[in-house]
């Protein structure tokens, strides 16, 4: 018989749990010394709703979903029993050859939510490989097209698209450490905030030499502010222009994340191909991708040396594929996108009494992408550094009070989209506590 919830792991042993992940476990990001000095991670037993809790019985406000992922919030029973239910007729058949049921029919639906006329899905295990997929896709539509000298890629300065080695050449965030893999990475070019600085970018590499152009409609590394109201468009006019494919990379944005099902809704512009992981299945299971118009697709259509030979075992897994099913049943029957939008700007209308704290910079995002500009000194505008004793203090005020996220240089705020007008109160309030007390600190 099955244990239930509360019994599940009461035969372990967490102390012995934790020095095995010293010993044993690489986590990403992580330093060794950090992790020992730590004593081991803290290790989160049970979900529920927007909060989480540890093997000590701490409990806390999951304020960062996850990452960025958790859309219709933790303990989803009704997920669970639809991977279950898969597992239990058919776990795995050869994606590259057989559709499975829920596979197809998660495709149909992702085709039907997906803005404009992209239609065609390409599946994939998550982000990383959803862009690798995306840049693939780009390349060989040039070459297919008669094209083959487009090879090079232009992307936002500052935006993240994932660590492998694909996504990484796209990728200039500061925290991936770009530079050490450079000579491992596809030709990319990096442009500022505008627009017009793509165009002369296409113009000065030579437009028949650019493939692609490759960006987040909300950069998370920036701290997530959003882009003028034209900026979307002008992109679209001017990959038009120069025969250059416009790549939107929804995977942190996309379900619900930005007060619309996606968020290139906002600005009513449809990207040549559109990535996606994250928010489809809220993180209950592995599912990414591309959908491409039909314009893409018909590229690779015709003889054998059109087909695009790519693919992931994974790809298209019907458990995963299920989960994701049962995920966009509970956003659009609970309304998730509409409380994103209405909850998320209730959130940041009650932020804003936060920028009377010395270190509040800004507010910044849409819907339940939020972002607190956090700073050493108002005066000069110093980002807070997030190794100095100020930063780290406030993350363990804000843990004590019980919330998780990151802190600095921007404190984020991407909870479950169940998030209600109570429990957004309540972050606000921790937040408030945690300032004050690092401030009265001096």
């Amino acid at each position: 018989m099955p244990k239930t919830k509360n019994d599940l792991y009461s035969d372990v042993n967490f102390d012995e749990l934790k020095r095995a992940a010293i010993d044993y476990l690489w986590m990403p990001y992580t330093q060794y010394n950090d992790l020992l000095n730590s004593g081991g991670p803290r290790v989160i037993v049970e979900g529920e709703g927007i909060r989480l809790k540890d093997s000590e019985g701490n409990s806390y406000i999951d304020a960062m979903g996850g990452l960025f992922l958790v859309n219709v919030g933790h303990g989803r029973s009704e997920i669970a029993e639809s991977v279950a239910e898969q597992l239990n007729s058919v776990h795995y058949a050869n994606t590259f050859m057989y559709g499975t049921v829920p596979t197809i029919l998660l495709a149909k639906k992702l085709a039907e939510l997906a803005p404009g006329d992209l239609n065609r899905v390409f599946l994939a295990s998550g982000g990383s490989e959803a862009v690798d997929t995306a840049l693939k896709i780009v390349r060989q539509y040039h070459v297919n097209n008669g094209e083959p000298r487009r090879t090079k890629f232009i992307a936002r300065r500052g935006s993240y698209h994932g660590v492998s080695v694909g996504a990484l050449s796209v990728n200039s965030s500061p925290a991936v450490h770009r530079d050490i893999w450079d000579p491992m990475l596809i030709n990319t070019k990096f442009v500022g905030e505008t627009a017009e600085e793509v165009e002369d970018l296409i113009k000065f590499e030579g437009p028949d030499t650019v493939a692609g152009f490759i960006t987040e409609p909300i950069s998370v590394p920036k701290g997530m502010v959003v882009p003028d109201d034209d900026y979307w468009p002008k992109l679209r006019e001017i990959c038009d222009k120069y025969g250059v494919l416009l790549v939107a990379d929804e995977v942190i944005t996309g379900f619900g994340r930005t007060g619309k099902m996606f968020a290139m809704e906002h600005w009513g512009v449809t990207p040549d191909l559109m990535t996606f992981a994250k928010g489809v299945t809220s993180g209950y299971q592995p599912v990414g991708g591309v959908i491409a118009t039909p314009k893409i697709y018909e590229a690779f259509v015709g003889g054998n040396d059109k087909t695009f030979f790519h693919g992931y075992t994974y790809s298209g897994h019907p458990a995963a594929a299920a989960a994701g099913l049962a995920n966009l049943d509970i956003l659009e029957r609970e309304n998730l996108v509409q409380n994103s939008a209405e909850t998320g700007a209730y959130l940041r209308n009650q932020l804003e009494a936060l920028r009377e704290h010395s270190m509040v910079s800004h507010i910044n995002g849409t819907g339940l992408m939020l972002a607190i500009q956090l700073v050493e000194d108002k005066a000069t505008g110093e980002p807070l550094d997030p190794n100095s004793k100020k930063a780290i203090r406030l993350a363990e005020e804000i843990e004590k009070r019980g919330m998780l996220t990151r802190t600095a240089p921007f404190l984020y705020l991407s909870p479950p989209l169940t998030l209600t007008r109570n429990e957004a109160d309540e972050i606000v309030a921790i937040i408030d506590g945690a300032l004050t007390a690092v401030e009265q600190d001096g």
